[in-house]
């Protein structure tokens, strides 16, 4: 909920400040489309929801599920940073930023409410 909280923010000034949210999300052959407030709630709360049934049943799986729930939280959220990057020329470099600062604050909000919620005795999650 923080994450599409402050996603939703980051949309609201930078829409106040002109950056303009028209993405190909299918490729340039394809019709662009405006990101709007409900595709970027309605994101981050997918991909919470998918990071957390995926920390439930990796918690059942592996030892020190923290660990490993930074190192995949680290990595998908590197991953997701080429989708504003792989967009056609026609996407502005200002939307591309705030896009990537979009992405940043899921991964990084997700990944450390899910380590934090299964956060148990093991101190040595990091050793």
């Amino acid at each position: 909920m923080a994450a599409a909280g402050v996603n939703l923010a980051v949309w609201l000034v930078a829409s106040a400040i002109g950056i303009n949210f028209l993405v190909w999300p299918q490729g340039q052959s394809e019709p662009a489309a405006g990101v709007g407030p409900l595709a970027i709630v309605g994101a981050t709360l997918f991909a919470g929801l998918v990071a957390g049934i995926a920390v439930g049943l990796l918690g059942k799986v592996v030892k020190h599920a923290v660990r490993w729930v930074i190192i995949f939280g680290v990595v998908l959220t590197v991953a997701s940073l080429s989708a504003p990057w792989q967009q056609p020329e026609q996407v502005f470099t200002s939307t591309r930023i705030a896009l990537t600062i979009m992405h940043v604050t899921t991964g990084a909000l997700v990944t450390f409410g899910l380590a934090r919620g299964i956060w148990t005795d093991d101190r040595a999650v990091l050793a």
